[in-house]
């Protein structure tokens, strides 16, 4: 039959000589042990930030030239202003619904 892995019919003294191994492994490390880890974990850090710094600089660049790119950057009376500049003003073409008999062509006249 199965059995659990968390038994608590087992006597808990184990724990407590863990605890006291963890103790003695801190208690055997060499300063020499220490200064290196120190030091890795320092370049790690380091490339970290640097990292973080390189992608937001590329990020940042890439927001702006796209906020330009949509005019997104520029105000509201300036968009109007550029409207405004694009379409020329064209004269109003005459609108003829019927056409118009020429003057020089004169009506033919009955006379009786």
């Amino acid at each position: 039959m199965y059995q659990p892995e968390d038994n608590f019919n087992i006597d808990q003294s184990q724990d407590v000589n863990s605890e006291k191994n963890l103790d003695n492994i801190d208690a055997n490390l060499s300063t020499k042990n220490v200064a290196v880890r120190k030091k890795q974990i320092e370049s790690v850090f380091l490339k970290l930030i640097v990292l973080g710094l390189a992608l937001g600089a590329i990020l940042g660049v890439g927001a702006y030239y796209l906020l330009n790119k949509l005019g997104l950057t520029k105000k509201p009376y300036q968009i109007e202003q550029e409207k405004q500049q694009q379409q020329p003003e064209a004269p109003f073409k005459e609108i003829r619904v019927f056409p118009q008999i020429p003057k020089s062509v004169t009506p033919p006249v009955d006379r009786v």
